[in-house]
């Protein structure tokens, strides 16, 4: 409880900080697409002509934050929060022909926060670079489209990654639209190497987030 106080304490005094130094909040909501694999495959058991490779598979996301400007500067801060859908294709080859594929679908509560630095313009570039802290929801196997194990048991609980993207706004006084992709990096092994992913030395997370969205606020 006394952690939960102090940080309730450290985020009030931010807010209270940003708005004597004059910092203009905004808020955003936005939602999408992703493509993410995994880096790293199981290790080959049985048969050594089999060996496996990830390929890219699609998800989603959707979300809200709060955005922190900078008077008088390119600059700004961003805190969000929302539901990203990561994972990977498990292609199975048998020498050099493909005999089937695996769906991995990895559920994250993701929290990210990012420095935003902005170009002048009615329609405004900006560069992103920041940190992901996910929280694993679900894991699941999902073999030739069957419904498979459940691998949360055998997934660590969190992930953390490092964020860089770019985006692009329509820069409006009260609500502006805009685009935006994001590579998310991740340096966290997901994998227990117990139960169903005993095979499993590391599984380590790519993700590409694409999003469009609405930012009500001053620009």
């Amino acid at each position: 409880m006394q952690k939960k106080i102090s940080v309730l304490l450290l985020v009030l005094f931010i807010a209270v900080s940003g708005y004597a130094a004059g910092v203009q909040p905004g808020l955003r909501f936005w939602g999408g697409a992703t493509m993410s694999r995994y880096e790293g495959t199981p290790i080959p058991l049985g048969i050594p002509e089999t060996n496996y490779k990830n390929s890219w598979r699609t998800g989603f996301n959707l979300g809200a934050g709060l955005e922190f400007k900078f008077s008088r500067t390119p600059l700004a801060f961003i805190l969000d929060l929302g539901y990203l859908e990561k994972g990977t294709s498990l292609d199975v080859y048998y020498l050099d022909t493909k005999t089937g594929s695996f769906p991995y679908r990895l559920g994250t509560l993701s929290q990210t926060g990012l420095a935003r630095a902005s170009f002048s313009g009615k329609w405004t570039p900006y560069l992103l670079a920041g940190y992901e802290l996910a929280f694993v929801l679900k894991h699941r196997g999902e073999p030739f489209g069957l419904g498979g194990p459940d691998l949360k048991p055998d997934t660590k609980k969190t992930d953390f990654c490092l964020v860089a993207g770019a985006g692009l706004e329509l820069s409006r006084k009260k609500m502006s639209p805009f685009v935006e992709v994001r590579y998310h990096h991740s340096l966290v092994n997901l994998s227990r190497v117990t139960g169903s992913l005993e095979c499993y030395p590391s599984i380590k997370s790519r993700t590409l987030v694409f999003s469009a969205g609405f930012k009500f606020g001053k620009s």
